[in-house]
Parts: C-alpha cells; sequence; structure tokens
C-alpha cells in the first residue's frame, strides 16, 4: 500500500496520506514521513480543527504551529505547508495560477451547514483580490455517499433529499462551489469507510488516528 495518493490532474504540489503512513497525529511519526518526502516539517502549519467556519490567514511566523480555534488556513507563503487531519471528514485543497495562494479546509458537515467554504472564498476574494472562477480544488478521501447514514433533518440543512438516509458530501461540496463560480473541481472519489485497509474511519471503529492532507506549493 502506498503511502500517500494524490489527485494528478490537480495541478499542485499535495497529497493525502494512508494508513500506511501511520498516524498523522502522532508528531513523531509525522515529521519522520514528511522528511521522508524530503519535506521540512518546520514549513507545516495546522489548524486545531474544532468542526468551525472558521478560517485563519498564515505565514512564516506561523511555522511549525497549530492555529486555534479554526478549520480553513489560507497563506501566500511559498515555503508554508499547508494541513489538514481527517478520518471521514473531506479534506479540501485550493489554489489557482503560479499557486498565488494556498488554502487548506477541514471540512465536515458543521463545516459546510456554517459556511465554511464561503468564508474562504469571501476572504480569497476581498483579501486576496483572486478572481474565483480561476480557483482549483482537490476534494480528498473521505466518507462516501454509499456508506454516511445521516437522520433526515440534514434536509433542511442542506436543501438536498438524503438517498435512504444517507448523505452525499462531495455533492454537497460541488454544488456550493459551483454556485460560486468555481468549476475546476478534482474529485479523488475514495471512501475512508469501506477502504478499511487504506484510510481511518471515525465512523467505523471511532479512531482516533488521523490522516493528513497537504499542500506545499
Amino acid at each position: 500500500m502506498k503511502q500517500f495518493i494524490s489527485e494528478k490532474k490537480f495541478p499542485y504540489k499535495h497529497f493525502t496520506t494512508t494508513k500506511f503512513a501511520s498516524n498523522m497525529k502522532d508528531e513523531i511519526v509525522r515529521n519522520s514521513f514528511l522528511s521522508s518526502l524530503k519535506l521540512n516539517p518546520v514549513n507545516l502549519v495546522l489548524a486545531n480543527q474544532v468542526h468551525s467556519n472558521n478560517v485563519k490567514i498564515v505565514n512564516a511566523f506561523n511555522k511549525n504551529s497549530f492555529i486555534d480555534n479554526c478549520d480553513g488556513l489560507i497563506t501566500t507563503d511559498k515555503d508554508v505547508m499547508l494541513g489538514i487531519f481527517t478520518a471521514d471528514c473531506v479534506p479540501l485543497l485550493m489554489s489557482c495560477g503560479n499557486c498565488e495562494f494556498k488554502a487548506a479546509i477541514h471540512a465536515g458537515w458543521k463545516g459546510l451547514f456554517a459556511g465554511i467554504i464561503e468564508n474562504t472564498l469571501d476572504i480569497l476574494k476581498k483579501d486576496f483580490c483572486i478572481k474565483i472562477e480561476e480557483i482549483k480544488v482537490y476534494i480528498g478521501p473521505h466518507i462516501c455517499s454509499r456508506c454516511y447514514e445521516v437522520g433526515y433533518e440534514m434536509e433542511n440543512r442542506f436543501n438536498v433529499k438524503p438517498n435512504k438516509n444517507k448523505l452525499n458530501l462531495s455533492e454537497i461540496i460541488c454544488n456550493k462551489l459551483k454556485k460560486c463560480g468555481i468549476n475546476k473541481i478534482f474529485d479523488i472519489k475514495r471512501c475512508t469507510f469501506h477502504e478499511e485497509s487504506s484510510f481511518f474511519s471515525y465512523r467505523r471503529n471511532q479512531c482516533l488516528e488521523r490522516m493528513l492532507s497537504i499542500i506545499y506549493a
């Protein structure tokens, strides 16, 4: 099994780790893994994820740290790597042009409902004058619509009708992105729940381990 996977059509350096790379929440494991790829762990910035819609702008001063109370990170610093932990929620990575910016988002249903995608795009448009239609988005491995069983209350939250109590996070995300004007979407279409040999899944066994999705150039 490979230690990481990536969507080759997404034209920026990125990846999502697999179970074979072990638990990325473990700092020693994570640093060793990054070093094996000749990536300096000191350059990594992570979010102290709380299932919110909070997005923070970071730079070189934030290297080798966790940013409190947020689930989205944005940087224009070429040397900064951004990372998100997941084990069923959706990792979203964004960039455009000649890597004018990088963004990493942890998108569970709570963050999606609260508007983390919209908040991220609003910051990119207002603070960085990024043309939204030029943004490219990577949708990493997450629990798929065949496996994600929810209650019917989700119908009102997202204005979608769950199929046999199953919710399609990719569909919700794509609809939100397209509504905002983004059509360059690269979905790796891998499921953390039923691909047990490849990914950790909190829904499957309440695991403490996490994968890492990272964008670094």
